[in-house]
């Protein structure tokens, strides 16, 4: 983006050294030089709020960001503790999720990420780590698809083996949350 500030109505020659300066020029020249102040400090805010940071959170809104070359990245966790029944799963909070559960647990999503024009082309994952509480606790993925080989039919309920035990698994949809799949969940045995 182009600056809007322009110094060419300034006259840098005024006043002359010498000689006798008419005070209209002094005022001219205060004129433009306060005009453009006020343009560098609206540039200047603008810039301040629109401005990836590096010492506070940075939201891009949607907008993409290319060519990029991530190093030493990490992902947010949201570390919800012990829960039982209805949980909002807001992908705002972390793209990771822990949690332990306390009895039967149904899970929703949120704030699914779209595109800075709502279109929901865009591909965002949320991982589980899920630790069952109790061996009969249960787990309902609300308006998710499961694997053939996990439900056999269109359930979203999957019944986690009835043993404590920690359950790695990814939900993640192309279309902006209309279409929500499920990975094969990976066990690591606590019970041991």
């Amino acid at each position: 983006m182009a600056s809007s500030i322009s110094v060419a109505s300034i006259d840098a020659t005024f006043p002359v050294a010498g000689q006798d300066n008419d005070s209209q020029g002094f005022r001219d020249n205060f004129s433009q030089i306060k005009t453009q102040f006020t343009t560098a400090s609206s540039e200047i805010t603008s810039l301040q709020a629109n401005t990836a940071s590096t010492n506070a959170s940075t939201s891009f809104n949607g907008h993409d960001v290319g060519q990029a070359v991530l190093k030493d990245w990490s992902q947010k966790v949201n570390a919800l503790g012990s829960v039982s029944g209805s949980q909002s799963i807001s992908l705002n909070d972390g793209n990771v999720v822990t949690l332990t559960t306390a009895g039967n647990t149904t899970i929703a999503f949120s704030d699914w990420p779209k595109e800075d024009d709502a279109t929901t082309n865009t591909f965002a994952s949320v991982k589980f780590i899920l630790t069952k509480g109790t061996g009969s606790d249960t787990i309902t993925l609300t308006g998710v698809t499961l694997p053939m080989d996990i439900s056999g039919d269109d359930s979203t309920t999957f019944s986690f083996p009835s043993r404590l035990s920690t359950f790695v698994f990814e939900c993640f949809s192309a279309d902006g949350g209309s279409t929500i799949y499920m990975s094969n969940p990976q066990e690591y045995n606590l019970s041991s």
